[in-house]
């Protein structure tokens, strides 16, 4: 694995963005995740409106997992790539991890897996990156799109 890299992002559609445009620098669905609260799920409530709603973006499992409740903490969530895989395996467990244990479990300090979870909590999107050591690549395509991270996060 090379250096992990997380970004945040105010919004679905500049999370998406940056997303298409890490797969247009060569990066695959295997080195990308996007994790956030889907607002549409929320407001749809439980059942096929949840499922439909998640269905359109993430598959069949995230579906289940959304539906089922099985990822912990976050509510009603988009979970694309490897994270949305690693939560949904580790809540097929008997102890579901959550966003923290799948985050810690890719290489980050429990201090920022933690600060993480809370930014996803507070309806923000997290695009993760395994940028196989490459690190101009991906962090040229997050300078084209306004998103922090932990060290240059706003003052609160």
């Amino acid at each position: 694995m090379g250096k992990s890299i997380v970004r945040v992002f105010n919004t679905r559609a500049a999370a998406e963005a940056a997303v298409r445009d890490l797969k247009a620098a060569g990066y695959t669905d295997a080195q990308i995740s996007l994790v956030g609260r889907d607002a549409a799920a929320e407001k749809a409530g439980e059942g096929a409106a949840v499922g439909a709603a998640a269905g359109a973006v993430g598959g069949a499992a995230v579906t289940l997992g959304i539906m089922t409740g099985v990822i912990p903490v976050l509510g009603p969530v988009l979970a694309l790539g490897w994270l949305g895989t690693t939560l949904l395996n580790a809540a097929g467990g008997a102890a579901a991890v959550g966003l923290v244990g799948a985050l810690t479990g890719w290489g980050l300090s429990e201090t920022d897996a933690k600060y993480y979870e809370g930014e996803v909590a507070a309806g923000r999107y997290l695009v993760t990156v395994d940028d196989d050591g490459d690190t101009f690549r991906a962090r040229d395509v997050f300078t084209r799109h306004p998103s922090y991270d932990r060290a240059t996060a706003p003052a609160v």
